[in-house]
């Protein structure tokens, strides 16, 4: 089956793109928020200015010229974190976190966090190699799963 969108890099260089950022963001988190029971999500809170102020690196997924789905993370001495990973929700189950999230694969050591109570994600993570690093309660009921995955371990 031919994929129907790209994956690239990309700058946020302008308010608009900074702007449907946003709004996938806060689409794609309000399902995570439902999924976990917890609304204090930061990048479902997050601003056109909170964006254009961010230092990190943007990868997306692109129908045409129109943002879908992105992935944003940080190189640092110990590998890579993602930050962030969000799709907009009418464009979920075709591949498109998959491609992403593969995408960001490119570093040795890859880090990142999600709600313990996302399946979805968790799945997508543990498919592509992730394996679970530890828990942490943010507040009560509410616990994140760090995945850690590193290039010399098979998925």
């Amino acid at each position: 089956m031919r994929r129907l969108f790209t994956i690239r890099e990309f700058e946020v260089a302008d308010e608009a793109t900074a702007a449907r950022i946003v709004e996938l963001q806060h689409a794609a988190y309000a399902v995570e928020a439902g999924l976990i029971g917890f609304v204090g999500i930061p990048p479902l809170h997050d601003k056109v200015e909170d964006i254009m102020d961010l230092e990190i690196s943007w990868v997306g997924a692109f129908e045409g010229d129109r943002l879908v789905g992105g992935i944003a993370y940080v190189d640092n001495s110990d590998g890579r974190d993602i930050d962030r990973l969000f799709v907009d929700p009418a464009k979920a189950r075709r591949g498109i976190g998959k491609a992403l999230v593969g995408f960001a694969l490119g570093a040795a050591k890859v880090t990142v966090s999600t709600g313990t109570k996302n399946a979805p994600a968790i799945a997508l993570y543990s498919a592509l190699g992730f394996r679970p690093a530890g828990h942490k309660v943010i507040a009560p009921g509410v616990t994140i799963t760090s995945l850690v995955y590193t290039a010399e371990q098979p998925p």
